[in-house]
């Protein structure tokens, strides 16, 4: 899939990132797949899946549109999609376009940022890259990348550090008329709208819809907190 047919499928839609955290009880590809078929049901546009057993399972089941990554456990270094043979595995399990993280500073076991964007184009696909800052997202596109998500904002310590997603940084990045994906702490349907108001292609919710125990303990946190404020 092309970055423009990508676009088209996704424009002002909803995009649900089908994960689960290693070691808990959705932490199965089955399960993954299952997931996936059900959001597409109720209407999602596209799907962001990690790993290359998920995104096989998930492929044989759907046609949407799927941003493959590939995590690795060394979150104190680059690791979404770090390496170029990463992007290869996931082009091959059937990704449609592959993101990548593209913060600074590179460090960790990874593919030099422009390499890595030439070799996922020479497989035929898009890239996009997450990124935390605007001066991130404009040197990714410099060296390629298709467009950008706003997926690690509140994740590097130079970046805006909030509770909920970055919407200024959507609105700066469209502002620059860069292509880019709302991403990161997306808790509500308003919080979408917004984002699509500032200029986001599309947007991508995960916690909030595929991961039951996080929805969970964000339900308990607020019934304690509230509790509390009351009885204070």
């Amino acid at each position: 899939m092309d970055v423009k047919d990508f676009i088209e499928r996704v424009q002002d839609k909803l995009i649900v990132s089908c994960q689960a955290l290693p070691g808990t009880p959705l932490d199965d590809s089955k399960i993954i797949s299952a997931i996936a078929k059900s959001v597409e049901l109720a209407g999602a546009a596209g799907l962001r899946v990690n790993g290359v057993n998920d995104i096989e399972a998930v492929r044989r089941d759907s046609d949407l549109p799927i941003i493959g990554i590939q995590k690795t456990s060394h979150r104190d270094a680059i690791y979404i999609t770090p390496k170029l043979e990463h992007a290869r595995c996931l082009y091959e399990a059937g990704a449609s376009i592959i993101a990548l993280q593209a913060t600074n500073p590179r460090t960790g076991d990874c593919t030099a940022l422009e390499p890595l964007i030439d070799g996922i184009h020479g497989f035929g696909l898009g890239v996009i890259a997450d990124i935390s800052t605007l001066g991130e997202a404009e040197e990714a596109m410099e060296l390629g990348a298709d467009m950008v998500a706003t997926t690690l904002s509140g994740y590097t310590p130079h970046s805006r550090q909030l509770v909920g997603p970055d919407l200024e940084l959507v609105r700066e990045i469209a502002s620059k008329g860069i292509p880019v994906v709302a991403e990161g702490r997306y808790h509500t349907p308003e919080q979408v709208v917004r984002a699509l108001e500032y200029g986001a292609i599309s947007v991508v919710v995960g916690t909030m819809i595929t991961m039951p125990d996080r929805i969970t303990h964000y339900f308990i946190d607020h019934i304690s907190r509230g509790l509390h404020k009351q009885n204070s």
